[in-house]
């Protein structure tokens, strides 16, 4: 099976100590979909990298950016993260970029992030660029609206045209705004897009 790695949370407890975590969902998708799924230590070195064969590397959810809320725990996982993405882009691995991790890499790319109340619902309709739809989750607070520089808009939300999907013309990068590792109506043509990208 390959060997995808996940980024992971940062958060602070009542006594100010700051500790990771991932949502245990994803676990249950690696074993669905038949890889397997090591989470990245924070602040490492990633010299781990070269120990272990990465097929590919996925950019969780999870907090926000620094840029919008400045807490402690949102700059270490930035910064952390910002290192984590010239190290796949160098090393070309495949790389998902979810929700969080997608507006990270767009607000790196200097793409404004606008603030909705519209995106929180189990169930949305999302349009790809063939015309077809799909019903996604969506738990996001910001929305993109446009795209960086040397990337494809995929899918867009219809009524706003914020965007869904993107990937890149340059990188094997992949970003979603929703969450495939939670259940969404249109999940089996999610995982075929999980799968198609990672050659699962």
């Amino acid at each position: 099976m390959k060997n995808i790695f996940i980024t992971q949370g940062i958060y602070k407890d009542v006594r100010n100590n700051f500790y990771s975590k991932i949502y245990l969902e994803w676990f249950k998708y690696a074993k669905k979909l038949k890889f397997n799924l090591y989470p990245i230590p924070i602040n490492s070195d990633l010299s781990f990298f070269k120990k272990f064969k990465a097929d590919g590397v996925i950019f969780s959810g999870g907090n926000d950016i620094y840029k919008i809320s400045k807490k402690r725990e949102n700059y270490l996982r930035d910064e952390f993260e910002k290192k984590l993405i010239k190290y796949i882009i160098l090393n070309n691995i495949p790389s998902l970029f979810v929700c969080r991790g997608m507006q990270l890499l767009c607000s790196i790319n200097k793409i404004k992030l606008n603030r909705t109340n519209k995106h929180v619902t189990k169930n949305q309709k999302i349009i790809l660029n063939n015309n077809k739809s799909l019903i996604v989750n969506s738990y996001h607070n910001y929305i993109i609206k446009k795209k960086p520089k040397n990337f494809i808009i995929t899918a867009k939300h219809p009524s706003d045209n914020s965007i869904e999907i993107l990937s890149s013309k340059k990188y094997k990068i992949l970003c979603f705004m929703f969450h495939p590792e939670r259940k969404s109506k249109s999940q089996k043509s999610i995982d075929k897009m999980f799968k198609t990208f990672f050659k699962l």
